[in-house]
């Protein structure tokens, strides 16, 4: 069976379009940050730049998740676009330490800031980071692009929280909201980093999807006329979206195209009810009995 990750229509363009944008807007934030004297922008232009390699290897990965398998690759190249979220969690980790440091640094020596370039600035950044969101917004499904929309969504929030601090700064003088701003701009980093690298590793790990329980799907599976018993069954996702399953199944004695009948009835369960369409099933014979599973680790469990 040829597996494939779906993607939307014109995904790969709409992603080398975003990351051309992303670094220009990045310049203009090293730029303005460094006119204006504002922390909260060049620590923001340092978390918009974590998303040029992120949005790279993102583009990357989905190109190579397209690539057929081959004899090396025997599941082809679907866990591309999740090492690249993985990739670029761990990389969003290292930018929020760098963002605490240095408003730690601007906690102990405040300088004052140009609200007048931090506000156009971040006007400009809503935008830029919306507008990318919403290119996103199409592929969401796929945890690689999804990671992109959240950075962006994210991104874009900062930029709103910027223009906000500018406002209060020009107001009251309080040149201590620009640390202030850096401190949560990594805070939202670090927390949108935690569930990326929650996921990616359960996936990696081959842990069984959210939302399935093994025991659940066996239990249908019991529900096929002829099925006596479920046993040795592992559920896990070779992509975002993408499920597959092996198992042992024992059956009563009946002719090869009865077994056929089953094999069919199974495939069609488990893709309509659980969304699984990449199976192994093995067929063992036995005399005909009360319907029970086994579970991988061997305890018995009656239905």
């Amino acid at each position: 069976m040829h597996l494939q990750v779906e993607e939307s229509p014109g995904m790969s363009r709409a992603l080398g379009w975003a990351l051309g944008i992303n670094l220009a807007f990045v310049v203009a934030e090293f730029v303005g940050g460094y006119v204006g004297r504002s922390l909260a922008l060049i620590s923001d232009g340092v978390h918009n730049l974590s998303d040029v390699p992120s949005m790279s290897l993102s583009l990357v990965a989905l190109i190579a998740q397209r690539r057929p398998a081959d004899p090396q690759r025997t599941y082809g190249y679907q866990r591309s676009g999740v090492l690249a979220a993985f990739v670029n969690a761990l990389l969003l980790v290292g930018v929020a330490g760098y963002i605490f440091y240095a408003a730690y640094e601007r906690l102990r020596a405040p300088v004052a800031v140009d609200t007048g370039v931090m506000l156009w600035v971040a006007a400009a950044g809503i935008g830029v980071n919306a507008g990318i969101a919403w290119l996103m917004w199409r592929g969401r499904r796929d945890l690689n692009l999804r990671t992109v929309l959240i950075h962006n969504a994210g991104d874009a929030a900062s930029s709103a929280a910027i223009l906000v601090g500018a406002l209060l700064i020009a107001r009251t003088g309080w040149v201590i909201l620009d640390a202030l701003l850096s401190f949560a701009i990594g805070a939202a980093v670090l927390w949108s980093s935690r569930g990326i690298l929650r996921e990616t590793t359960h996936i990696l790990l081959e842990g069984t999807p959210r939302g399935l329980r093994v025991e659940e799907v066996a239990r249908a599976m019991l529900q096929v006329p002829g099925v006596a018993e479920v046993h040795d069954v592992h559920i896990w996702s070779l992509a975002a979206g993408l499920h597959a399953l092996s198992c042992h199944v024992r059956i009563n004695e009946m002719s090869t195209r009865e077994s056929e009948k089953i094999l069919e009835q199974l495939n069609a369960l488990l893709g309509r009810e659980f969304h699984i369409r990449h199976t192994t099933i093995q067929f063992e014979p036995r005399a005909a009995s009360p319907a029970h599973f086994f579970p991988a680790g061997g305890n018995r469990k009656k239905s």
